[in-house]
């Protein structure tokens, strides 16, 4: 906490693991702290899109979707399908270096709506990890879309046994590469914030 943004991102990013991110914590002001500087520094950076989700203003997919469509850079009103979700989720539209969805309180929707969270929860992870590993679409130069897609859940008054079911539950990759399509057990980048 009381290092530089610059070296939270450094330890966030430059490891080996592609993973979306995880943050539980029991103290408001440590994380608004970490997430408004977070957030902030992203922004200064440049060539990532990044985008903040209000959690205690979601209570449902709809009011989530109405987010996400005024947060993300598309051309088009998304109606409130699940369907529709994943397809803006996956955003060809834009093929930024980095792409961060920060969902604040998202802990308010898994506490008050368990399952449109568990139905949000599966798109962003599906639709992140394929957008990393490059497997979602072919672009009309023929290349693969590509964007290093990061999800960062923020749960304040949540512990990981409560969430815990949903990172054991397979999900199924829709790859365009046969081999790519398969049921799996996606990996998390869990943050604990700490000062030293």
């Amino acid at each position: 906490m009381n290092e530089p943004v610059s070296k939270w991102h450094d330890l966030l990013m430059n490891n080996n693991y592609l993973n979306d991110f995880i943050l539980f914590e029991d103290d408001r002001d440590k994380l608004i702290w970490f997430i408004t500087n977070y957030t902030q520094y992203l922004v200064r950076k440049g060539a990532n899109e990044v985008v903040p989700l209000y959690g205690n203003a979601i209570n449902s997919l709809e009011r989530f979707i109405y987010q996400v469509n005024l947060s993300l850079p598309v051309s088009y009103h998304l109606g409130s399908r699940l369907d529709a979700l994943y397809d803006l989720l996956l955003n060809f539209e834009t093929e930024p270096e980095g792409r961060f969805i920060i969902w604040n309180d998202s802990s308010y929707l898994f506490n008050n709506n368990k399952a449109d969270f568990e139905n949000i929860f599966e798109k962003l992870i599906v639709a992140a990890y394929c957008n990393r590993n490059g497997i979602s679409t072919i672009k009309e130069d023929g290349t693969r879309y590509k964007v290093d897609q990061r999800n960062i859940l923020i749960f304040n008054n949540n512990k990981l046994k409560d969430i815990r079911y949903l990172l054991d539950k397979e999900y199924f990759i829709p790859s365009i590469d046969e081999q790519w399509q398969l049921d799996k057990i996606m990996d998390f980048n869990l943050i604990e914030l700490i000062e030293v």
